[in-house]
């Protein structure tokens, strides 16, 4: 019977000690779901980081609450509060509910869309900082900043949309933002600046997130305006509508008689046949002054000229400023006559002069036509009856070599009293490539220098910010030669990357709203301040061994204890 007994109280002991092990493990195991749970709901989460990488400052809410007054008058905030007021009249006026095709939201968000799965952003340092001032911006304006997660492998279509190219793909560290219509998609290298040598020296989530946030809430489009009275024509409207696709709001524009818009972005001209008029001594007009007065706004420019426009002596003066050149040949008579590029081997038509051109993999050019070369088959980009482009002779030539010299070519460079610009390659010819003028050749493309068929030149400037820092800016002058490049022939058929290509020229030279105030926040030295290495692996050991060493020792006195009862 005392066996019995014992054994009895062995039992009830140990049947208690598993049960209350059981509910132990449960409770935590509960507790650890809630306060995930809660976490992801109510954001709970403390910036450890030394310098607060992705805590947003006091500027950065003002900003998005009040507005940048060097843009629009109408902040963010106030921005998405008239859309959503403007949706609920439509909706009451039309008698439209939720269910309806028709209907507008009426509590219309800012997204903040990421994507990949948000546990594998957290996994990634450089995502997770990125991430973690999105949660920020949504604690902020948790009634206007919504974060949404898309897998883009696993579920592409659901991002189709934001392809800013036909050629284009997101990628899984992409970001996007958007309200409504208007979107802007990041890459991750975009939140963070490099030194000269290329290394990450700092974060600038805080001011990329403000910069795409004022952006997308604009309350109105940027306009391009098209220069007229020069004889330009259009063959039809596709260029119109391109510019209007990219997100501009497209006017006509008489130099000779009215101002530039103050909102005005981007000037368009489209083959030109008579010239711009200047200070001449019978002219008090200078349209090439007012050309120069807008692109000193960190405003762009874009020109397509054709073998069959006369030479304009003024305008092409005014644009051998930005190191542009229209090629001609001129004979011993003195008459000048215009390149035309001819290419057998790479042409569409049996005369040779509808050309499929070559990309410019590198530089400035490079960097704009990224996307639509990482597929598997880059479109076809066409030039016909296509007039080649040299560099000013006031341009230095330069040469760039990263440090394996994996990455080298030329550009050209110019520098004077304090205006520093240079002008890149964008798409040439094939080495095969011949010029015709005056009915003969007179010029051969070679390896090393095939014809340029369209440039980019920037001028860029340093602005001195309010509390000592500065930022860059650039004016940018893309020059095409070839007019019919932008017909609905090219622009309107899916074969081509004509279309692909402007749209990526418009947004890589659209001006976008730079917050001024927003610092890049350096990387610290992450080891912790106050103790030495040695001493914070010390304390690592200690904290790891110390633990389990006390929960081993109470379980053997909580054993021999039990056992001596």
């Amino acid at each position: 019977m005392k066996k019995t007994s014992v054994n009895s109280r062995k039992l009830r002991y140990g049947g208690v000690t598993a049960a209350l092990t059981a509910l132990t493990v449960a409770v935590v195991i509960l507790l650890n779901v809630i306060v995930s749970a809660l976490s992801q709901k109510f954001l709970w989460q403390i910036d450890m980081t030394p310098d607060l990488l992705y805590s947003i400052s006091d500027e950065c809410v003002s900003l998005i609450r009040d507005g940048d007054p060097n843009f629009d008058s109408v902040s963010p905030i106030e921005m998405i509060d008239k859309v959503r007021s403007e949706n609920k009249d439509y909706n009451a006026a039309n008698g439209l509910t939720q269910g309806d095709a028709d209907y507008r939201d009426e509590n219309a968000m800012l997204n903040i869309i990421f994507c990949n799965d948000i546990d594998t952003l957290q996994d990634d340092t450089a995502q997770r900082y990125v991430y973690n001032t999105a949660i920020e911006l949504q604690a902020e304006f948790p009634e206007y900043i919504q974060i949404k997660s898309v897998n883009v492998y696993r579920n592409p279509s659901a991002v189709s949309k934001y392809l800013i190219t036909s050629g284009s793909t997101i990628m899984p560290t992409n970001v996007i933002v958007e309200f409504g219509t208007e979107f802007r998609v990041y890459t991750q290298n975009a939140f963070f600046t490099t030194n000269e040598e290329g290394e990450v020296w700092a974060y600038n989530g805080e001011k990329k997130f403000t910069s795409a946030v004022l952006t997308v809430t604009r309350a109105e489009s940027p306009i391009a305006c098209i220069t007229t009275n020069h004889g330009e024509t259009f063959v039809d409207d596709s260029l119109y509508n391109t510019l209007v696709d990219a997100g501009y709001k497209v006017e006509n524009l008489d130099l000779a008689t009215e101002e530039i818009p103050e909102d005005c972005r981007l000037l368009v001209v489209y083959n030109p046949n008579s010239d711009f008029l200047v200070h001449d001594g019978v002219s008090n007009i200078d349209e090439t002054e007012k050309l120069d007065d807008f692109l000193d706004g960190t405003n762009s420019l874009i020109t397509f000229m054709s073998p069959d426009s006369p030479r304009l002596n003024n305008y092409e003066n005014y644009l051998e400023e930005w190191g542009i050149v229209f090629d001609r040949y001129t004979d011993t008579a003195g008459a000048s006559y215009p390149y035309m590029i001819k290419d057998s081997s790479q042409a569409l038509t049996t005369d040779g002069f509808t050309i499929v051109s070559e990309y410019a993999d590198y530089g400035v050019g490079g960097s704009i036509t990224a996307d639509m070369r990482n597929v598997e088959v880059p479109k076809k980009v066409v030039f016909p009856r296509a007039m080649s482009i040299s560099y000013a002779e006031t341009y230095q030539p330069e040469h760039f070599s990263n440090e394996d010299g994996s990455i080298q070519y030329d550009y050209g460079k110019y520098f004077s009293n304090m205006v520093s610009r240079s002008i890149y390659d964008g798409f040439l010819s094939s080495e095969n490539a011949v010029a015709h003028a005056a009915g003969s050749v007179v010029e051969k493309a070679t390896e090393a220098n095939p014809f340029k068929l369209m440039t980019i030149s920037l001028e860029e400037r340093t602005t001195q910010e309010d509390n000592y820092t500065t930022i860059s800016e650039a004016s940018y002058v893309v020059a095409f030669g070839s007019v019919e490049f932008a017909t609905s022939t090219l622009l309107n058929s899916s074969s081509y990357g004509n279309t692909d290509l402007l749209l990526s020229v418009l947004r890589a030279v659209g001006r976008e709203p730079v917050p001024v105030g927003l610092d890049p926040k350096p990387f610290a030295d992450y080891t912790i301040d106050t103790i030495t290495t040695a001493q914070s692996t010390q304390y690592t050991v200690v904290l790891t061994v110390v633990p389990a060493v006390v929960a081993v020792i109470s379980g053997a006195i909580v054993l021999i204890r039990r056992k001596n009862k």
